[in-house]
């Protein structure tokens, strides 16, 4: 049967070769092929996936140039002797969206797409953006791809209102969003995102989502992310940040309450450069988790790492990047050292080979486990448009072994 892709692919066709005698109209995108395969001794059954994605932007389709069509889509295939998930549809397309540039200065977009300048959002509708020197706002509305499988689905519907601002030390955007299930209310959320550069070694970046209850009419921090970095020079660097996630209720498309209970994370980073060849570098990181159903030495999580990098390993022009972590993590330790070597052969190939040894052990049962993990990939620049990769990974473990082998090819144009 003629997949959805196929369609696709032919309605961008029949839009584009209308516009192929134009002069200067350009045309750029992807085509690529994934193929990956895992065996894992503890499992019935194998894992094998053959995926397709093509990405096409076609622009400056009319005398003006202010006509685009952009498409973004994957198809995947199992070949594996059963699927992973059959509640995934084999096709989905991320974007398939014509744009208008010809009227002042206002952008206009419809189709599926991510509302411009705002990124929080994915719409089957239509985006008005009014665009200043340095600013600009937006509006969008249409139905909303299905959250559970991205297919089209009337039911849900979306629509928003953001402003932007940009300039070269400071970068923010701010929006209100409405996501609707059935003609009622099923979230509504703000959502802002900032980055502020004072000068080339302080950049301070943060992003913030926060929900509005529907049932108490207050706001609720879902998600945030801040962080602070200082490199005052090449040899030096390091940053601080925090982060909190926690799940998003749907109070109309979800028949059930969710546990809303929260994530928190603090960590500090940083490197230093011994010479030209070796730099150290180390992380520090302390997450807490306010589950009701946790006891309180099991809700603390806390993870150090250190380690060394080489740029060339005694002139072999081999990085190296060696590193140990150890973690205290809910009730369970585990001990991770790391080995990798990487070579770049004439500009064109890369060559990389990881392996690690972990130790975790539980603080409830005592069980110990050891696995041993290495893997060896390559990535090959054919030529400006073609690449290739390979990577082969094993994980052996006591009672179990893994075998993982995943290609792709690539065309770009």
């Amino acid at each position: 049967m003629t997949s959805i892709v196929t369609y696709i692919i032919a309605i961008l066709i029949i839009i584009i070769l209308p516009a192929s005698h134009v002069s200067g109209a350009e045309y750029h995108g992807l085509v690529s092929i994934d193929d990956y395969y895992s065996n894992d001794s503890s499992s019935s059954y194998d894992f094998h996936l053959l995926t397709t994605r093509l990405r096409l932007d076609a622009e400056k389709l009319n005398k003006d140039g202010n006509i685009a069509v952009h498409f973004e889509g994957r198809e995947r295939h199992n070949l594996g002797s059963k699927d992973y998930n059959k509640g995934i549809s084999s096709e989905r397309f991320d974007a398939l969206n014509i744009e208008y540039t010809g009227i002042g200065n206002y952008y206009i977009a419809a189709g599926r797409l991510m509302p411009k300048e705002q990124y929080s959002e994915s719409v089957d509708g239509i985006n008005i953006v009014r665009q200043f020197k340095d600013t600009g706002f937006g509006f969008f509305a249409g139905t909303k791809p299905d959250p559970y499988n991205q297919g089209f689905n009337s039911n849900f519907t979306a629509a928003g209102a953001y402003y932007y601002y940009h300039k070269p030390t400071l970068s923010a955007n701010l929006a209100f969003n409405h996501n609707g299930y059935k003609g009622k209310t099923d979230r509504q959320y703000l959502y802002g995102l900032a980055s502020y550069s004072p000068s080339n070694k302080i950049r301070l970046f943060g992003t913030i989502t926060a929900d509005i209850d529907q049932k108490s009419k207050g706001i609720d921090l879902s998600n945030a992310i801040v962080e602070l970095s200082y490199r005052p020079d090449y040899r030096k660097g390091f940053a601080i940040g925090y982060t909190q996630f926690r799940a998003v209720q749907l109070y109309q498309s979800m028949n059930f309450a969710i546990d809303t209970s929260i994530q928190q994370s603090y960590y500090i980073q940083g490197d230093y450069r011994l010479n030209d060849k070796y730099a150290l570098y180390g992380r520090f990181n302390l997450q807490t988790l306010y589950y009701n159903s946790l006891k309180q030495k099991l809700s603390r999580s806390t993870t150090y790492q250190i380690g060394l990098r080489n740029d060339n390993l005694f002139n072999s022009k081999i990085s190296m990047d060696l590193n140990a972590t150890t973690a205290d993590s809910y009730g369970s330790k585990y001990d991770t050292y790391e080995l990798q070597f990487s070579r770049f052969f004439n500009e064109t190939l890369q060559m990389t080979l990881h392996s690690a040894y972990m130790q975790s052990t539980s603080d409830i049962t005592g069980y110990t486990e050891n696995a041993i993990m290495y893997d060896l990939s390559g990535y090959y620049s054919i030529s400006r448009m073609w690449n290739v990769s390979l990577s082969y990974q094993v994980r052996d473990a006591e009672e179990s072994s893994t075998n993982t082998l995943s290609s792709r090819i690539m065309y770009k144009f």
